[in-house]
């Protein structure tokens, strides 16, 4: 019997004619949950009738739970368990791996391929994983060790395009298919706001857009008769939101209270423009479809895949950050036809 080989071909080689049950393995971070979700997709659309399971951080459950293809979502305590170091935490995390481990899986299959993903892929039961090469593990090239196959990362492309890709060598898809996160029906849009999100906050500081900038963005919204919501996350950005709407007229801005992911998401949807850096929100609000103008310092341009390119807009990127000016010049169009605020 010959072994299998990438591309996997379902029904020789061993392998059943058609997939019946997949895991997939997708810990972190929040951006790279939605960028996944269109490769699930384009399974889903490949495979009718096939149970596709996803293990995840417990942090970012939510985001594969709201795909209609998912089928269970093992959602794993990891930073409970790396924050707390209690009893009570270990003793959560293997009750989830112990249910993860009575389904035994036709594939495992890791886009993700770190170490703590490897761990989750060789803990499942299945006769096939499928991760990265060592070199393409993330600077942990141990994780490969825990794959039967590897697959070599494409280069210089965005992970939307990169999952899609991976998930014709191990699954048969179409990547060529409508790009479709399949989480924008779940909100609804509305079609008279006025506002317009900020998403300042990032996960390392080498993608945040200069406060300064966002300072003078804001009051130019505002004078053009936005109304601004903003987020945070954590201590260091509560205080960057309070000094962007510092100043404003009171009833012109927002500063919401932290709140769940799902609720995070209604209040995306609601919005008339996103403006944010290399971030999640910034990604989420492009797959419900909302226009969005994604603002990239460190990063590329080329990590953003807007379900329907017409309602977003990229600046800068790759050590460049963009200037206010090229801003406020891609947020005109979704902006109420009123005379701008002198510069």
């Amino acid at each position: 019997m010959t072994a299998p080989g990438l591309p996997l071909q379902w029904g020789r080689d061993g392998l059943p004619a058609a997939p019946q049950r997949v895991l997939l393995v997708q810990i972190s971070a929040m951006g790279d949950q939605v960028q996944t979700l269109p490769a699930v997709s384009d399974i889903a659309a490949r495979w009718p009738g096939i149970i596709i399971d996803w293990a995840v951080d417990a942090r970012f459950a939510d985001i594969p739970r709201l795909h209609p293809a998912v089928h269970q979502v093992f959602a794993l305590p990891l930073k409970a368990v790396q924050q707390q170091r209690s009893l009570a935490a270990l003793r959560s995390l293997r009750a989830v791996v112990r249910a993860l481990r009575a389904t035994r899986y036709d594939l495992v299959w890791d886009p993700h391929s770190v170490l703590k993903s490897a761990i989750i892929s060789r803990l499942a039961r299945s006769p096939l994983r499928v991760g990265y090469r060592a070199q393409d593990c993330g600077g942990e090239p141990l994780a490969a060790r825990a794959y039967g196959l590897h697959f070599a990362r494409p280069a210089g492309v965005h992970g939307t395009w990169g999952r899609r890709v991976f998930a014709q060598a191990v699954l048969d898809t179409d990547p060529l298919r409508p790009v479709d996160y399949a989480i924008d029906q779940r909100f609804p849009h509305s079609a008279n706001t006025k506002t317009v999100f900020l998403a300042h906050g990032a996960s390392k500081p080498e993608k945040l857009w200069p406060t300064v900038l966002w300072q003078a963005l804001a009051a130019r919204l505002v004078a053009q008769g936005a109304r601004l919501q903003l987020t945070w996350g954590n201590a260091e950005e509560q205080a960057r939101a309070r000094q962007i709407v510092q100043g404003l007229p009171p009833e012109s801005a927002e500063i919401l209270d932290r709140r769940s992911l799902l609720d995070m998401l209604a209040v995306l949807a609601q919005c008339r423009l996103v403006i944010g850096v290399d971030t999640g929100f910034t990604h989420l609000a492009a797959a419900l479809r909302r226009p969005v103008i994604a603002l990239f310092v460190s990063t590329g341009p080329e990590l953003f895949t807007p379900t329907a390119p017409e309602l977003a807009r990229t600046l800068g990127g790759n050590g460049h950050g963009p200037d206010l000016e090229r801003v406020w010049q891609a947020a005109q169009p979704w902006l109420d036809p009123r005379p701008a605020a002198p510069s």
